[in-house]
Formats: C-alpha cells, sequence, structure tokens
C-alpha cells in the first residue's frame, strides 16, 4: 500500500477547514441579525419615552429630568414580569431576573429612567440565549463534522476500511462544557460578554440621555455600542470553532489509536506567529495537553 504524500493531508484538512468556515459565517450572519434586532428593539424603547421631548438640536433638559423621575405605573411592572417569563427561556437566568425586580427596590414604584435600564437588561438577556442556541448548534455540527470526516479521509488515505466508534450526546456535551480558556465554558463566555456589553450599555446610554443628546444622535451610538458587542460574540465564534475542530480531530486520532499526527498551520495574513512556528511539526497524541475525561464508571461512548 503507498502512502498518501504529505499534500494530500493539507489538501482534505483544507477542504474540512473550507467546509466548517461556511457554516461559521452562516452563523455569524444569524447573529449579526439577532444584533441589528436588538439594537431596533432598545432604540423603539429609547423613542417611545423621549420622542415628544425631542427638538433636532436634542432633548430638553428640564422635561427630560422630570420625565426620567417619573413614577412608572404598576401596569408596566406587571408587564415587565410578564416579559421575562415569556422571553427568557434558560431558568436559572429568568429566576435571577424575577428575584432582582420582585425586590422592594424594584415595585412599581421605579421611574422611567429605571425602567429603560430594565428594558435594556432584558433585551440583552434575550440576546444571549439567542448567541447560545444558535452557537451551541454551530459547535455541535463542528464536533461531528470534524469527527467523522478526519475518520473518512484517514480510512480513503490507507485505503483501509475499519470500524469505529460513533460519537454520542455525552462526549459532546463534555467538549462543550470544557472549561479550555480562563476556566469558563463557551456558554459561560458568552454569558460575561453580554454582561461586560450591559453594563457598557448603560453606563453610555445613560451619559447619552442626560446629556439631552438627540434620539438621532443616540440611535448612532446605540448601534456603534452594539458593534462592540457583535465584534467580541463573532471573535470568540470563531475561536471556539477552530477549538472543537481541533479537539473533534484528536478525538478521531484517539479512537483510531493514532499515535502521532501533524500540525498543519493555514499560513494567511490572520495566522498567528504562533501557529505558524507549529506549522509542519510533528506531535504525539499522548503529550497533548488532555481534554476532560468521562467519569470511570460511564459507558464507553
Amino acid at each position: 500500500m503507498a502512502r498518501k504524500p504529505i499534500n494530500y493531508w493539507e489538501k482534505r484538512s483544507t477542504e474540512l477547514m473550507k467546509r466548517l468556515e461556511r457554516g461559521t459565517e452562516y452563523t455569524i450572519n444569524s447573529l449579526i441579525q439577532a444584533y441589528e434586532q436588538a439594537t431596533k428593539n432598545i432604540n423603539k424603547e429609547i423613542a417611545s419615552i423621549f420622542k415628544n421631548f425631542a427638538k433636532d438640536t436634542g432633548l430638553d433638559k428640564k422635561a427630560l429630568l422630570e420625565l426620567l423621575n417619573k413614577k412608572e405605573t404598576e401596569q408596566y411592572y406587571k408587564n415587565l414580569l410578564q416579559t421575562i417569563n415569556n422571553n427568557i427561556t434558560d431558568d436559572s437566568i429568568k429566576k435571577k431576573l424575577l428575584a432582582k425586580y420582585n425586590a422592594p427596590a424594584y415595585s412599581y414604584r421605579i421611574s422611567r429612567y429605571q425602567a429603560l435600564q430594565q428594558n435594556i437588561d432584558i433585551e440583552l438577556k434575550k440576546l444571549a440565549e439567542i448567541e447560545q442556541q444558535i452557537t451551541e448548534t454551530r459547535y455541535v455540527n463542528t464536533i461531528k463534522e470534524g469527527y467523522y470526516h478526519n475518520i473518512y479521509d484517514i480510512q480513503k488515505g490507507t485505503g483501509l476500511g475499519f470500524s469505529f466508534a460513533q460519537i454520542d450526546n455525552r462526549t459532546i456535551n463534555l467538549m462543550l462544557n470544557e472549561n479550555w480558556t480562563n476556566n469558563t465554558n463557551f456558554s459561560q463566555r458568552i454569558w460575561n460578554n453580554n454582561e461586560k456589553l450591559g453594563n457598557y450599555l448603560r453606563t453610555q446610554l445613560t451619559a447619552d440621555t442626560m446629556s439631552g443628546k438627540s434620539i438621532v444622535k443616540i440611535s448612532k451610538e446605540l448601534a456603534e455600542y452594539m458593534n462592540v458587542g457583535l465584534y467580541s460574540a463573532t471573535t470568540l465564534i470563531r475561536t471556539e470553532v477552530n477549538h472543537f475542530a481541533n479537539e473533534a480531530e484528536m478525538l478521531a486520532y484517539e479512537e483510531l489509536d493514532i499515535e502521532r499526527y501533524r500540525f498543519i498551520a493555514t499560513l494567511d495574513q490572520v495566522t498567528c506567529k504562533h501557529c505558524a512556528s507549529l506549522d509542519n511539526k510533528v506531535f504525539n497524541v499522548k503529550y497533548r495537553k488532555p481534554r476532560q475525561k468521562l467519569p470511570t464508571d460511564s459507558p464507553k461512548r
């Protein structure tokens, strides 16, 4: 049996990464739509509060201060709790929000200013849930594609037919929940970024509204603030996809008892110096940083 040349494996690796990149772009486009919708919803809320006080040059500051200090109605408070119950599906997040807004400090006597802050908070929580759902789907598909395509490529490259274990949901969940960087998993990183965006957004919008800026300027700056969050989210997605693709590849090697592998980097303008320095080097599978292991009493995947 003739051994396949190195460029065969490079080609197969490149084809797989291109396939994964197409799926990643589809996920990112869905995320962009979610961020755009969240921006529209927040802008709508701002406009509904300030529209009667808007001027071409900005907001009437005296009227604005009176408006922001005006107490909300009990009906608003009931609607707020209903919005949380109907739109937040993550039980832990829902409990936190309900506990926060059921507290005495957040009774129906809250001001319009506090109401705006709350609506931003809830809108961003909805956004984080959407981000988690669509990215998890992408990561699961990445793991499956990476695992099965690597096994297929090895079978085709060696000319050998052999049996192998199917990758099951428990193994996939173990990989998804791994705290592989900064002691957090992908879901925690989404919520951490979302919290940072929320804090930043509430601070900046407060400064914008209290300064008397026009609604047009506030809306424009809101879009810019949201783009900061979107950039962080898309960067996270690309990093996570690469991570899960690499983990799936190693899982395939372990399944087939492959002892060594060659690192192939995509040498282009965005390749980091560290990856470029490792290009074409050979490593032992057993010496790589281990993933979390299934409990010893668990059935084999």
